[in-house]
């Protein structure tokens, strides 16, 4: 079996994401109006945090917000 050199070297995450094709993203959003009030944190961007909240077992996100909290306090 040969080696896959495509993602070579990326972590899991980053080639899950690779997976997900942003002009879907984007055209399902057009769709919906999701993107009617959004400034700078898009629709894809929205995608790929739930998509790090859910892999990493957290519950919600203020539950992830407090744990990454949590971890720059400890590293002081």
């Amino acid at each position: 079996m040969g080696k896959n050199i495509n993602f070579s070297g990326q972590p899991v995450f980053n080639q899950l994401i690779k997976f997900i094709d942003k002009s879907e993203v984007r055209k399902i959003a057009k769709k919906h109006g999701a993107e009617r009030y959004v400034k700078k944190f898009s629709t894809f961007n929205h995608v790929v945090v739930i998509l790090f909240v859910s892999l990493e077992g957290y519950h919600s996100l203020w539950n992830c917000f407090l744990c990454q909290i949590y971890r720059l306090e400890q590293k002081k």
